[in-house]
């Protein structure tokens, strides 16, 4: 045990030197402790039972709600959380709703603008 200890001291050590040796990498801490505890997500298996759940654990971000979907502590509310996780910390940002401009042009009216003059300008060449 005081072998890991200290290898692992020597690790923050090269990571965060010298006066930041009490931080750790939080995505490794998880991963140990929650390997320690028995709530490690199984990846493999939640590709097989629920595959949009398991790319936004895998590819999304690490939160705590992913340690919460097996193992003691298990929520039945912690794949909701994690699928709606980016809508939750983007609404916040959106404090004002902005209606759908009309000033716009459309590109289809562009488009028959441009077309209708080059149509007429082949079928004149045409007939002559």
């Amino acid at each position: 045990m005081m072998d890991d200890i200290h290898e692992k001291m020597g690790k923050k050590l090269k990571w965060f030197g010298q006066s930041d040796t009490l931080q750790t990498d939080y995505i490794a801490y998880m991963d140990e402790l929650s390997s320690n505890i028995g709530v490690k997500p199984n990846i493999p298996r939640l590709f097989l039972t629920d595959p949009w759940l398991a790319l936004k654990v895998f590819f999304g971000p690490c939160s705590p709600y992913q340690f919460r979907l097996t193992g003691p502590g298990k929520w039945d509310g912690a794949r909701d959380a994690i699928l709606t996780q980016w809508d939750r910390t983007l609404k916040v940002t959106r404090t004002r709703t902005v209606p759908n401009s009309q000033a716009c042009f459309p590109f289809s009216v562009l488009l028959k603008i441009l077309v209708i003059p080059f149509l007429l300008a082949a079928i004149f060449i045409g007939l002559n």
